[in-house]
């Protein structure tokens, strides 16, 4: 009830009741959710300051040149272009800012009416500011890539006081069909013009934009993406499995002549002490979700697979290193402790890290760092390119 009124109050006493949970958190409090501050903020308050940023008065920037690049050669562009006059035409009507960002949460585009622009101006809410939760702290664009749904984020919810005179409402980017964040979508405005209309607002524009995003084509029945984010696909389907189970179909996507039930119990579990019938009971709830296309005796997959991490791998060894680099999402399974996964895992890496070192062309670089993939060693390669 206390968290609803304070949602409900009117802006300024609701600006006030959360300066007041600013001040004592600034003190060293902890943040506890209650009237006016929402559970969610204050975990993304507690996350900020566990890693100070830099400065507290504008975000870090990009080079400009390389962001538009990144822009120009992006997915993302055409899908926003195509629903350009409605973002427009709300930031003119509402006197707002729209941006849109990459799933690193650095500014790719923005448009605004003139004094949100010279405000946006003074703080680096422009194309190339990185607005991350690790670059600023709480704000709309980086909580919305951390919960990977919409938010708003009023006024001293924001963890930068440079930002206390602004709301913002910000949506993720999911590609429709495989979930993927492609980017953010944000509007903002002066904190005294808030309205719950607003992440309505932001919500429906990102699904119109995610709506104009290219459509991907199934490469096989069942497809693997364990590079970074795991996800499982089934007949064009998504399967929400556990992580135990996405293991046990890598493993058999690794072996398409099958494994007796001993040598993947060795491959999955290692020397842990985990029992053959916990296993059976994991394949027997796999092959019940793919349609019974688990074979026993031994055990493999008896339809059309498709694997990232393969299809990386077979790059690699074909010396196609930007093959491979575009098809590379991040680590295999990161959290996987099954010891042959852990080997693929640092085999991968440690040869995707030589084909980076080696890939000339700037294009691939640029949408590896479009989707996400911005590591500093990639970020180095584009900089001796590109200087």
């Amino acid at each position: 009830m206390g968290r609803a009124l304070g949602i409900a109050a009117p802006l300024p006493e609701r600006r006030r009741g959360i300066e007041g949970h600013w001040e004592r958190f600034r003190h060293g409090a902890c943040p506890e959710p209650g009237t006016f501050l929402r559970p969610e903020i204050a975990s993304s308050w507690q996350r900020s300051a566990a890693r100070p940023v830099a400065c507290p008065r504008l975000a870090p920037s990009e080079d400009h040149a390389l962001v538009a690049q990144v822009w120009r050669d992006s997915a993302l562009r055409t899908a926003v272009e195509r629903r350009k006059g409605d973002i427009a035409a709300l930031a003119a009507e509402a006197g707002m800012l729209a941006a849109v960002a990459d799933p690193c949460g650095r500014l790719l585009w923005s448009q605004a009416s003139r004094p949100m622009r010279r405000r946006a101006e003074s703080i680096n809410f422009t194309t190339g500011g990185r607005w991350d939760e690790p670059s600023v702290g709480t704000n709309a664009v980086g909580l919305a890539l951390e919960l990977r749904a919409p938010v708003t984020v009023f006024s001293a919810e924001h963890y930068q006081p440079c930002v206390h005179d602004w709301v913002c409402y910000a949506a993720p980017i999911l590609h429709p069909r495989s979930g993927t964040c492609v980017g953010v979508l944000d509007l903002s405005t002066t904190w005294n013009r808030h309205t719950p209309l607003g992440r309505a607002a932001v919500t429906e524009l990102a699904r119109g934009i995610a709506a104009e995003l290219p459509e991907e084509a199934p490469r096989a029945e069942l497809e693997l993406r364990v590079l970074g984010e795991p996800q499982v696909w089934f007949r064009g389907k998504r399967l929400r499995l556990k992580p135990r189970q996405q293991e046990i179909l890598a493993l058999l996507a690794l072996h398409p002549q099958g494994l007796t039930l001993e040598a993947l119990h060795a491959a999955l579990y290692g020397d842990a002490r985990v029992s053959l019938a916990t296993l059976k009971s994991e394949l027997s709830h796999l092959r019940r979700q793919l349609d019974g296309r688990i074979e026993s005796r031994p055990y493999r997959l008896s339809l059309s697979v498709w694997a990232d991490f393969v299809a990386v791998w077979q790059a690699l060894r074909r010396d196609c290193g930007e093959e491979a680099l575009a098809l590379y999402r991040g680590p295999l399974l990161p959290r996987s402790e099954s010891p042959e996964l852990c080997e693929w895992r640092h085999c991968i890496d440690a040869v995707m890290e030589r084909a980076l070192r080696a890939c000339r062309d700037t294009g691939v670089l640029l949408e590896r760092l479009c989707q996400g993939g911005g590591s500093a060693l990639l970020r180095e390669r584009l900089a001796e390119l590109v200087g």
